[in-house]
């Protein structure tokens, strides 16, 4: 792909929004993650304006990284700066960054662009310089007023059962209780990581505008539809999971299901419902002529469904497999309150 071309002004813009967001101490230790094909030119200004904060930078490429746990111990700040395709985090680095995230002391800000382009199906898809400039965009917003409107539809979605259906025929209700919310808000500072709850409240998302929780398992009933999944190198068309008490009791597939039913049994998790997600960043939108979700449904009215493992968001399936799946024409209420209708955010008062 031809990478979005942008001026020293936009990439100073975009240093200083990640700058923002974790609002360093001096002396705070920070490892920048960068590839060289991928906006490289932000590096220099975001390490320029860390530097003036008074904290010691290291930049490190994306691959193998020689004593990475040992960096890690004496980092209190990790960001991954935007990256291709070929830029992957190898296993054991994630792993020990998983670690690192749960011992309490570490922070990062997640800025993948290329890898949260995506599907409906959940799979990654074609990302362009098109998703760079909505992502780019995406960062411009009102930050206040996007956690504003979190804390809002929070309360709502705590006051009773929720319902999410879709014109395919998805219809899930659920209860929340009292399972924490992961804000991903923009805010990734050390002040806002005293109230975090779980380990993704410590991985802050550029562009921002996710709400996510797993709901309590055993409120979860009712029936997933998805048109198709792509399972390897096979399709799966007319998908259809039955759900009581947060377990997928039947599954059915109009073509292809032994493959549907192999995946299934690959992993006891994936016949769990992970999470709840929904999307509220007005600029997070799908370019014209374009048909992939944007950033992992972060753009406003987006729900994201998903099967399997939610130990990272608070809850109790456990087993490692994770599977999404995006509704971008979901309508979602609670009792007679619509929050959002076959895709678009209801205005609040």
């Amino acid at each position: 792909m031809t990478p979005l071309q942008l001026s020293p002004a936009s990439y100073d813009s975009m240093a200083r929004r990640i700058v923002t967001a974790l609002n360093p101490a001096r002396g705070e230790r920070i490892i920048l993650r960068f590839d060289p094909e991928t906006m490289p030119e932000v590096l220099e200004p975001l390490k320029r304006l860390l530097e003036e904060k008074g904290t010691i930078v290291e930049s490190l490429a994306y691959g193998a990284a020689p004593n990475f746990e040992q960096k890690l111990n004496e980092t209190d700040i990790y960001v991954w700066l935007p990256a291709g395709p070929r830029a992957a985090t190898p296993a054991d680095q994630a792993l020990l960054l998983g670690q690192w995230l749960d011992s309490g002391r570490g922070r990062q800000i997640h800025f993948h662009w290329g890898d949260g382009t995506r599907a409906t199906d959940g799979i990654t898809a074609i990302h362009s310089a098109d998703y760079d400039r909505v992502y780019f965009q995406a960062l411009d917003i009102d930050y206040s007023a996007l956690d504003r409107r979190m804390e809002s539809i929070i309360n709502k979605l705590r006051a009773g059962e929720v319902h999410v259906t879709t014109p395919a025929g998805t219809d899930i209700r659920f209860k929340v209780g009292e399972r924490p919310f992961c804000k991903q808000n923009g805010d990734a500072s050390k002040a806002r990581m005293q109230s975090a709850r779980v380990r993704i409240d410590r991985e802050i998302e550029l562009p921002a505008g996710a709400l996510r929780v797993a709901p309590v398992e055993e409120s979860v009933t009712g029936v997933m539809v998805v048109p198709s999944v792509r399972i390897g190198t096979v399709e799966v068309k007319g998908l259809r999971f039955e759900f009581k008490e947060g377990v997928m009791t039947r599954f059915s597939a109009a073509a292809n299901e032994d493959a549907l039913r192999r995946y299934l049994e690959s992993s006891a998790s994936l016949k769990h419902f992970r999470e709840f997600a929904l999307g509220l960043n007005p600029r997070l939108t799908t370019p014209r002529g374009k048909q992939w979700v944007p950033y992992y449904g972060y753009g406003a009215g987006a729900v994201r469904l998903g099967l399997g493992d939610n130990s990272e968001l608070g809850g109790e399936v456990r087993g490692g497999a994770v599977r999404w799946l995006f509704f971008m024409d979901a309508t979602v209420s609670v009792g007679r309150d619509v929050l959002v209708r076959k895709g678009r955010l209801v205005s609040q008062r």
